[in-house]
């Protein structure tokens, strides 16, 4: 799977976009864990300074959730092909009260995209 996020925190002036891409469906899932998985897998992993605090200065389970789904210009972006994607139809993407019986995903994925399409 691929997957595009945005870095704002990098302080260079202006966010930087990043494309990363998985082989295995075990770092696919490690991806999308919630903030308290991610927040749980830090405590255990970084070493915290000698005042007890994170050594991580920009990232947190809340920062990584984030990353978790492209910025809405991507979608946007994404949407404007010559030949329009399914999810990317309005009504999925602006949740009319049909959405549960669209057999599309309810907002942009890059996974969707290239698996189910």
């Amino acid at each position: 799977s691929i997957h595009i996020y945005e870095e704002f925190h990098c302080e260079f002036g202006a966010p930087w976009t990043t494309l990363v891409a998985f082989k295995d469906v075990l770092t696919r899932k490690r991806w999308y864990r919630s903030p308290a998985a991610v927040e749980l897998d830090l405590s255990r992993r970084i070493l915290p300074t000698k005042d007890g605090k994170t050594s991580l200065r920009y990232f947190d389970g809340a920062t990584m959730k984030s990353y978790q789904m492209p910025t809405r210009a991507f979608e946007d972006n994404y949407c404007r092909q010559q030949d329009v994607p399914e999810e990317c139809a309005e009504k999925v993407r602006f949740g009319s009260s049909k959405d549960k019986e669209a057999n599309v995903s309810f907002a942009y994925s890059p996974v969707f995209e290239r698996h189910f399409a």
